[in-house]
């Protein structure tokens, strides 16, 4: 997800946030001495397992992940000090790169929390990539040379102080591994960049410095990605929060001593932001944080904006060709909220087993929305930034819609119900 300039293209969803993470309001009307409901009760256990099986076990491949693309660059970019780097070893670091991604781009149907509030969703994905304003910092020899020091932490906590969010994150990192959707070529990073385009002339650029940049954001991309882990998820490893302690991060909830795991299972009771389950149930649903939100920004925003040629540079990885995948992985996130759990290892208590219970026609409909999503992504010609003005991508944005649609159905359900 992204924020550079597009806020308008979901400002409709405003009202959302009305019942996401930080809300106050009692939904249901229930206080914290009522009995809960058989239905409530029910949705306790959907909560607790969507932040033990599904939330959990995102962000912890996600930290390994990060953390094996930041090793692999790190091989790189010693290679290139000795003009040794081999095909295989680029290779490694995009699989790398397109690991960690998956990952995240499953992880933006809970980006409430952690990613909102200590702002880590806009530092590590904005897109589309500021190419003019990555140009004029690699053109910055004493800039780029001050991350190249022994302190391999401190570089990365350097790149996060000096550098602003159009060239951090994944897509800073994309642009130096991958090129027309092909990992880079070894013997570019061995010598010179090759890339001449539209003014900027990165052939200026050896490999070796130009992962000098690599390497600092990539550390920085892993901090940042802990630091999700940890903030959800008190049981953590604790290396992951010796590495944010020593940065001086805020482990826990931005206002409070619990992490965000916590605060979701405790919903309905004293010390949690939420009032009632049916108010963090709507967080999750209907949130802009929460399943709504990624349906609609994939539909109004990712796919839209360029479609309609609004905004045809609006297009996410285009340097890995990887937009349909995240797209898809996108809509895998709701997926994941839906039916709890993640694909390898789903849960007893989801929001599905519930409405099969409560309200089969709910369940059906999601169901058929999730697959119709996918499908209709999946059936966009590849690669996006090529076939953005395909009518097929109408069709995906109509299917994400109906998505959002289904979801919202649920949550009203939810709220209204006396289960």
């Amino acid at each position: 997800m992204k924020y550079l300039n597009k806020n308008f293209a979901i400002c409709c969803l405003a009202c959302l946030a009305l019942t996401g993470f930080s809300s106050c309001s009692d939904d249901d009307g229930n206080n914290t001495t009522t009995t809960l409901s058989e239905g409530d009760q029910y949705l306790q256990k959907v909560l607790a397992e969507n932040v033990d099986k599904t939330i959990h076990p995102t962000y912890a491949a996600m930290a390994l992940a990060a953390d094996s693309l930041y090793q692999q660059i790190q091989t790189i970019h010693e290679a290139t000090k000795t003009k040794s780097v081999t095909q295989a070893m680029v290779d490694e670091a995009c699989n790398n790169w397109k690991s960690a991604r998956q990952r995240y781009e499953k992880s933006e149907a809970f980006l409430m929390g952690a990613a909102a509030d200590y702002d880590i969703d806009p530092h590590i994905d904005t897109w589309p990539l500021d190419l003019a304003t990555l140009y004029k910092t690699l053109s910055n020899d004493a800039l780029i040379k001050s991350y190249d020091t022994d302190d391999k932490d401190a570089n990365a906590q350097k790149a996060n102080s000096d550098l602003g969010q159009t060239v951090l994150g994944f897509h800073g990192i994309e642009f130096i591994l991958f090129r027309d959707g092909q990992p880079r070529k070894a013997n570019e990073l061995n010598s010179y960049d090759s890339y001449n385009k539209d003014g900027l002339d990165f052939t200026k650029f050896t490999g070796e410095y130009e992962m000098i940049f690599a390497e600092a954001v990539a550390g920085d991309l892993r901090n940042s990605i802990y630091r999700l882990e940890v903030c959800w998820n008190e049981n953590a490893p604790k290396s992951h929060f010796d590495v944010l302690n020593d940065l001086e991060w805020n482990t826990k909830m931005s206002n409070s001593d619990q992490s965000y795991g916590q605060n979701m299972k405790a919903a309905g009771q004293p010390g949690s932001l939420y009032r009632s389950i049916k108010s963090a149930c709507s967080a999750v649903l209907a949130g802009d944080g929460g399943a709504v939100g990624i349906s609609d920004e994939v539909g109004l925003t990712k796919i839209s904006l360029p479609y309609t040629g609004s905004d045809i540079h609006y297009i996410e990885s285009p340097y890995s060709y990887n937009s349909l995948t995240d797209f898809w992985d996108n809509i895998q996130s709701v997926a994941n909220v839906w039916y709890g759990g993640v694909e390898e290892n789903r849960g007893s208590y989801s929001f599905d087993s519930y409405f099969k219970k409560y309200n089969p026609t709910i369940a059906a409909n999601v169901e058929k929305a999730i697959s119709d999503a996918q499908t209709a992504i999946r059936a966009i010609p590849a690669p996006f930034v090529l076939n953005y003005t395909s009518p097929k991508c109408q069709e995906a944005i109509n299917a994400c819609l109906e998505l959002s649609k289904a979801l919202n159905a649920a949550n009203d359900y939810i709220v209204n119900s006396k289960d």
